[in-house]
């Protein structure tokens, strides 16, 4: 779900001054280049300085507060738009940033409320409807986030984040085909989002569909060359699709990244297998089962490229072994091609 941090600043409505002494314009604009920056602490001090000299300055709050909040001074950070809600009643901003702040500390009951305040001061507040129905979902209506998703991308049918969180939710209560149509929408509106390109790619795998996942999970590497999760599953449909050379090209990639998962050795295995390179398969295997000593399906895989490459006596014992540990298929090996007498062990 997207919407929280990233949006802290976004559609900040115009700011409406009292009466009173106004510090300068250009004080005003040093204070916010300062926050534009990132120097959070200058930022505050002039704040503060701008707010002596003119405590209805509601701008000043404004970036003293997303100022204070960059430094996770949450409290500091929600008096200052406490105070820019009683400076300016009628502005939806300082009740969204107030949401925000909610957010960010996991209070989403009080978030809740604090965007259906906004919301109510400002209908067309689409980030407030898609940070709100994050916060619904976070707290288990699903219900009201699906509505809030919606609302917002009515709101704003530019904005993509209500169609990518509202497809993850439709992921969620399995309505894959549906979860696509809204991906495909967050995708139109920002081609160059690799978690929208790859959460389209998920959805097809969950209704098997692996040729449109691998194309986008092709997109999402494109995008970002160090999306590894994008390496794995385009991996997992390369096997699926019968092209180990290419998914052994991935596994590869994701084995130079972390070398201390079991699983990619034993996917590797199965490409050095599925191309007939029994030996590198075996050792595949091998280093699987160093990391994970219990892994019936690396003994079950190894037994098989023993048994591919004519060591039959290594072969029984892995496929004996594997029927110790649950695989079920090892036992028509064992009664094919193990004639010695094999003591087997099913585990209970």
């Amino acid at each position: 779900m997207r919407g929280f941090v990233s949006s802290s600043i976004l559609f900040l409505s115009a700011i409406f001054f009292l009466c009173g002494i106004r510090a300068s314009a250009q004080d005003n604009s040093n204070a916010i280049a300062l926050y534009k920056s990132g120097e959070y602490i200058r930022a505050i001090k002039v704040c503060d300085l701008l707010i002596k000299a003119n405590k209805h300055d509601t701008e000043a709050y404004i970036y003293q507060g997303l100022s204070k909040e960059k430094i996770k001074d949450f409290k500091g950070a929600r008096k200052d738009f406490k105070k820019v809600s009683k400076l300016s009643p009628k502005d939806a901003t300082a009740h969204f940033q107030l949401g925000v702040l909610w957010s960010e500390t996991e209070d989403y009951y009080h978030s809740i409320k604090e965007y259906t305040k906004a919301i109510k001061l400002d209908s067309s507040y689409a980030v407030a409807y898609n940070n709100r129905g994050n916060s619904e979902y976070l707290v288990g209506d699903s219900r009201s986030a699906m509505l809030d998703f919606t609302l917002s991308g009515k709101a704003d049918t530019t904005y993509p984040d209500p169609f990518y969180n509202r497809g993850h939710l439709k992921m969620v209560l399995g309505k894959y085909q549906e979860a696509i149509n809204d991906f495909s929408r967050a995708i139109a509106l920002a081609p160059n989002d690799a978690d929208a390109w790859f959460s389209r790619g998920q959805a097809y795998d969950n209704i098997n569909d692996a040729k449109n996942a691998v194309n986008d999970y092709n997109n999402v590497i494109a995008i970002d060359s160090g999306y590894m999760d994008a390496y794995y599953f385009r991996g997992s449909d390369f096997t699926k699709l019968n092209h180990p050379q290419l998914a052994m090209w991935d596994i590869t990639i994701l084995i130079q990244s972390d070398s201390t998962d079991y699983s990619l050795r034993y996917m590797r295995g199965i490409a050095f297998d599925s191309l007939g390179e029994y030996k590198e398969a075996i050792t595949d295997f091998t280093v699987a089962l160093k990391l994970k000593s219990d892994d019936g399906q690396s003994y079950y895989g190894r037994g098989y490229a023993y048994l591919k490459s004519g060591q039959t006596a290594q072969a029984c014992d892995d496929f004996n072994i594997a029927y110790y540990y649950g695989v079920q298929d090892a036992r028509k090996f064992l009664d094919v091609n193990c004639r010695r007498a094999v003591k087997f062990y099913q585990r209970h």
